[in-house]
């Protein structure tokens, strides 16, 4: 009830305008929409969040760069070390003209060929300007044609090894490149995920601390080694213990055999005593 009568009979608050942070908002907006594009290239490279990778260069409407809380969010949200703001996407893609010969023909009939061709043979600042509504002529048996809207798709292609992604304004595009370094973390983050499973399945309490075993290939006791901290702090354990695969691994309550994205391990838990 409200002031004796019922809640749903009151009205509706109004939002002090005064107090909206626009400019939190616009950013937010900009964190929403580059997170999906990254996971979108992500998901085109067949590389999952836990595996950290090493920078992604972005576009934003306006050329406005997420800086503090926000760009730690947008870190975080992809899992990505570095990110670069660029004033344009001209540096990550190739414009690249498809003639549309369904408009071409009508219109060019034997010609159509040569039109297409010199369609193909445009630079790349021309298909911007088409792209963005310009006039754009082609030579087609020594007499120039302007260009009409829908005989050219202008399509984009990353430059080298990025992955990119766009939608309107705003383009996300991902190094692909893993370090030794960058594998050894997508490693630990696996272990992680795995253990914490093992504790769930195990009947463990969110806070219980556990004795952990981890044994497998070199390079799962590199990353147990290298990421040690990490893996203790977030799994609770207070007794730690890496071995290579060949030794006698057993003592633990629950032992299972895991799959790091091919690379095999084992990992034993048991509830910490006292």
């Amino acid at each position: 009830s409200l002031d004796g009568g019922s809640v749903h009979l009151a009205s509706f608050p109004k939002a002090d305008e005064s107090s909206v942070d626009r400019e939190l908002e616009e950013g937010m907006e900009g964190v929403r929409a580059l997170v999906s594009l990254g996971r979108a290239a992500r998901e085109e490279i067949q590389i999952r969040v836990r595996q950290p990778l090493g920078k992604m260069f972005a576009v934003t409407p306006g050329n406005r760069p997420l800086e503090g809380g926000l760009l730690e969010l947008l870190k975080d949200e992809l899992n990505i070390k570095e990110v670069e703001f660029l004033g344009s996407s001209e540096g990550l893609v190739t414009l690249v003209a498809r003639p549309n010969y369904r408009t071409l023909g009508p219109r060019f009939q034997k010609e159509t060929e040569a039109a297409a061709t010199a369609i193909r043979g445009l630079p790349p600042e021309a298909l911007g300007a088409y792209r963005r509504g310009e006039a754009v002529e082609i030579e087609v048996g020594g007499a120039a044609f302007p260009l009409q809207e829908g005989e050219v798709e202008v399509l984009e292609e990353a430059q080298g090894d990025l992955v990119v992604q766009g939608d309107g304004a705003y383009t996300a595009a991902l190094d692909p490149t893993l370090t030794d370094a960058l594998k050894e973390e997508g490693i630990a983050r696996e272990l992680v995920n795995r253990i914490q499973r093992l504790r769930k399945d195990s009947g463990l309490e969110i806070t219980d601390r556990i004795s952990l075993g981890i044994s497998g290939s070199p390079e799962v006791l590199n990353a147990s080694g290298t990421f040690r901290d990490f893996i203790t702090g977030e799994t609770l354990a207070t007794t730690y213990h890496v071995q290579s695969s060949e030794g006698e691994f057993s003592g633990y309550d629950s032992v299972r055999e895991v799959d790091l994205d091919g690379i095999a391990a084992q990992i034993g838990l048991s509830r910490s005593k006292g």
